[in-house]
């Protein structure tokens, strides 16, 4: 398999923010370990990077799953993207739910949205996330049992992904507001 990466439409005079153009030439068994590396997260790509794929022998079933794959990814990407744009509405609804019922009952439905999408990823410390937001949204709307549950639930997902700092985090900030609020 060989790669050439291309800065700007053209890979000439690119201008910086220009998105990064990277081709992956080879034969489709080799594209798809490129696409699961990607998508178990061993192989990262910046946000503005655009990935294009070349088959060197295509043959009609190499077609299909090339269509399959490129469609998945465009999914993923969208998802991602959905998730990004909720977070920060479900943030400023927190924000506003410590002294607005009717905000704290948004917030609830923007983070169940995002647990969706989430689960739709399948990666368990988003969707730990997704549920510690709920538990937030939880707690400003007085209902104590039902976030204390979702914060025993989420620790052992916590304990499994410890080296997620954000994760990590936003469980001891979880945990902590639940304990200033009750007890």
């Amino acid at each position: 398999l060989s790669c050439i990466r291309l800065r700007g439409s053209s890979g000439i005079n690119a201008e910086y923010g220009d998105p990064i153009y990277v081709v992956y030439y080879g034969c489709c068994e080799q594209i798809v370990q490129v696409v699961q590396l990607i998508e178990t997260k061993q192989l990262n790509f910046s946000h503005n990077c655009k990935l294009r794929f070349s088959c060197t022998h295509i043959t009609d079933s190499d077609r299909s799953w090339i269509a399959k794959i490129l469609r998945l990814k465009s999914i993923y990407h969208t998802t991602a993207e959905l998730i990004a744009w909720l977070s920060t509405l479900g943030g400023g609804w927190s924000a506003l739910g410590d002294s607005s019922e009717f905000a704290a009952k948004q917030c609830l439905e923007v983070s169940c949205q995002q647990l969706s999408l989430a689960s739709k990823l399948n990666y368990p410390e988003l969707i730990s996330t997704c549920w510690l937001y709920i538990a937030l949204s939880l707690m400003q709307l007085n209902q104590r049992r039902r976030s204390r549950e979702i914060i025993k639930e989420q620790f052992s997902t916590v304990e499994r992904y410890r080296d997620q700092k954000n994760l990590v985090s936003l469980y001891r900030a979880t945990v902590f507001k639940y304990r200033a609020l009750f007890f």
